[in-house]
């Protein structure tokens, strides 16, 4: 016969994986438990629970999201007297086998300027603030490489603008229409 304390512990165990249900991962909205981001339930017979959890990335914007989501379901739970959570990193593999999950088995696309042999890049002007210059950044970007013999364009919503075409430094670097 299993020791009271045995009981307690797996009874407990169990409650803190049907809790953990309900946390979904904040950007994609699914169940942690779904996705496999809980990586090791511990209850102890004082009630203290940890729970590790898997994050995506190192760097991941949403792990203080995350470790208040686990506390909050956990902490109600009768018995609890203590919830720490651990975080840990996924490894290449797991993220990989994540994606292959969210995408139900269907073949990862091609991004064409992720390859290898791809002359494209790609980069990105950006600012949490307007009227900070990234218009004219993006345009003078575009310029500089034109004058320097690479071809390139730009794209930015307020190019079409008056002042914008005006800011080339190149006449090579004119806006011209694909048609």
């Amino acid at each position: 016969m299993a020791s009271p304390s045995a009981v307690f512990v797996a009874a407990h165990h169990r409650a803190v994986t049907q809790a953990l249900s309900g946390v979904n991962d904040p950007e994609i909205h699914r169940p942690i438990t779904e996705l496999g981001m809980v990586k090791n339930v511990q209850v102890g017979d004082d009630g203290t629970v940890r729970v590790d959890v898997w994050l995506t990335v190192a760097g991941c914007p949403m792990r203080d999201t995350i470790t208040r989501a686990v506390t909050g379901a956990v902490a109600v739970l009768p018995g609890v007297a203590a919830v720490r959570v651990e975080l840990d990193v996924m490894s290449e593999e797991q993220r990989r086998g994540l994606q292959s999950q969210l995408r139900g088995g269907r073949q990862e696309r091609e991004i064409p300027f992720a390859r290898d042999s791809s002359l494209t890049r790609v980069y990105a002007v950006a600012s949490g603030k307007g009227g900070v210059g990234k218009s004219s950044v993006t345009v003078n970007l575009a310029a500089a490489l034109a004058a320097a013999g690479q071809r390139s364009g730009c794209w930015t919503p307020t190019c079409t603008a008056i002042p914008c075409p005006a800011c080339s430094a190149s006449p090579a670097c004119r806006p011209r229409s694909r048609k």
